[in-house]
Formats: structure tokens, sequence, C-alpha cells
């Protein structure tokens, strides 16, 4: 080697060596494409949330287009699940372009202000939580120390907040078709999306319900589905639900919340109603369970209620 090819090397070797050492991992926040996010104060329920939007790619405001849209519970804990499930359909061409938006509470609450919050508004009205899964409730509630009056009951305004508050902003200020709108919920959020379906000022054309926690009012979506057939011969919908096959064989989530029995029971009663306008899609879905079963039923649920395959969708006929 010459002299001057090792005096370059040497000094090149120093300036490296010493300038790793000077170096700091400064912060800075984490860049997510096409992902805006905003905080919202409801008059209706009395919380603030923040709302997280993931745009598809080549989404341009203003354009002469609308695009189906996907409302996800539970906020930051759903989002990156939820908005990753979305961009990889859409990636594969399978899945037509969907705009996803999280509704939570803020992280600022915390761990503890994100379950109080949640037990309310994903809970129905008018239940005396005396049964076992009510009484369990109750306990939670007293260690998250909710205000009596905000343990349970909230589904009613939560649902409220979202037709009347939420989805107006929203679409006015993205281009959101309001014909292709979906709902995703998991455990209790699960039960709210399962309990919307039956509601008359619910805007949903489909909805992914995963792990969906049926033991909530003790029967509700029972005596919901049971009103709604009464009443209506036709339910013009997509309903994807599934749960993972561990949770069957778990004491909490199925021998008291009843996740998996509540599913089949739920998609059996809408099968026996022959809606003709009905989109029913149920899974079990091998060897997953509660917390990581989220992925692949979003994966699946979006594939199916918002697939470019012809006739899969709960618009496409």
């Amino acid at each position: 080697m010459s002299k001057r090819i090792l005096t370059t090397a040497l000094a090149t070797l120093a300036l490296c060596t010493g300038g790793l050492a000077a170096q700091q991992l400064e912060p800075r926040s984490f860049p997510q494409q096409n992902v805006e996010s905003w905080s919202y104060q409801s008059s209706v329920t009395g919380n603030t949330y923040d709302i997280v939007v993931g745009l598809p790619n080549g989404y341009r405001p203003g354009a002469d287009r609308k695009y189906a849209a996907l409302i996800v519970t539970d906020g930051y804990a759903a989002f990156p699940v939820a908005n990753d499930a979305a961009r990889s359909q859409m990636n594969q061409g399978v899945a037509e372009d969907l705009i996803v938006i999280s509704v939570g509470s803020p992280l600022e609450l915390g761990d503890s202000g994100w379950t109080r919050q949640r037990i309310w508004e994903f809970s129905p009205s008018g239940w005396d939580r005396t049964d076992t899964f009510g009484k369990e409730v109750t306990r939670t509630c007293g260690l998250m120390h909710s205000p009596p009056d905000r343990c349970s009951g909230g589904a009613p305004k939560f649902l409220e907040f979202i037709v009347s508050e939420l989805l107006p902003r929203l679409e006015a200020k993205y281009a959101i078709d309001p014909e292709r709108l979906g709902l995703f919920g998991v455990s209790a959020g699960g039960f709210f999306a399962s309990w919307a379906i039956f509601q008359p000022n619910s805007p949903f054309r489909a909805y992914i319900i995963q792990s969906p926690a049926m033991a909530y009012g003790d029967g509700e979506i029972s005596r919901q589905e049971q009103r709604y057939a009464a009443e209506h011969k036709d339910l013009k919908v997509g309903i994807y639900l599934a749960s993972g096959s561990l949770e069957m064989a778990d004491p909490y989530l199925e021998g008291i919340g009843q996740i998996v029995s509540g599913q089949v029971r739920l998609a059996a009663a809408l099968t026996g109603r022959h809606y003709p306008g009905l989109k029913l899609y149920t899974e079990i879905l091998p060897g997953l369970s509660h917390g990581d079963a989220a992925g692949t039923a979003l994966v699946r649920g979006i594939r199916l209620l918002y697939g470019k395959e012809q006739g899969t969708a709960p618009w496409q006929r």
C-alpha cells in the first residue's frame, strides 16, 4: 500500500470513528405517509377523541371522486393494524381504495382512561349488570374509578356522536362516499358493532367484527336481532364475523365473555332469516386468539366487504 493511500485510509478511519462517537440519537416524530390526525370534543358524549385518518395512495383533496371508508373503534390501539391491512389489500389490487378512520380516547388518558371510556361507549343502555359478566364489568369500573353513571350504557350516545358530529365533519373534509361506510370493532368494540347493525340511525353498510364480547348487555344482541326481524324483511348490509379458535377454550373470553358462542349464535340467527340483501361471512381463525386475530380478521374482512371481486361487497349487486 502506498504512503498516500495509507494516510488517506487512516484519516478516513479517524474521521469515521470520531464522527460516530460524537453522534447522538435525535428525537423526531414518526413519519407516516398519508396519515392525518385530529382532536375533537364531542357535545353528545362529553368526551374528547383523537381521530386518525389513513388516506389511500394517490388521494387528492377536491378530486371528483368519492372513496369508501372504514370507521375503526379503539383509536390508536386498532388504527395501525387496520391501516396496514387496508394498504396490503389495496396494494395488491384486490380491494377498492379505502379511507381508514380511527376514533378513540387521547393517548394522554393512558390505559385506565382508555378502558373507562371504551366500556361506557361500547355497552348498551338499560343493563343492570347483575349477570356474571355484568358483575365483572362493575368490578372493573370500580378499579378504573369510573363514575357510577359512566360505567356502562353509553352505546346510543357514542353512535349518535359518530352519526351527527363525526361523519358530517369528515365528509366535509374528505371525499367520503356515505353509501360505502363500514365499521370495525374488536371485543367490546365488536359488541358495539354487532349492536349497531340493528339501530335505525346506523349509517354503515359493512361491518367487520372480531371476537365480539357478546356477554355485554346479558343477551342484548339476541333481543336486538329479534326486534329487528319482527319489523323488517331485509337487512341490506355486509357482515364479516371472526374469532380465534384458541378463544373457545379460554375460561374468561368464552366462559364469561361468550365470544365464540356469541358469534356463532348471531351468525346462525341471521342465516335463518334469509334476508335477500344480506351478505354474511363468518369464520373461526385457526391457531389465533383474542390479541392476535385482528390482523387476519381485518385482511379477510376488507378483502370480502371492500373487495373488487364482483358480488362480495354489500353495495355490489
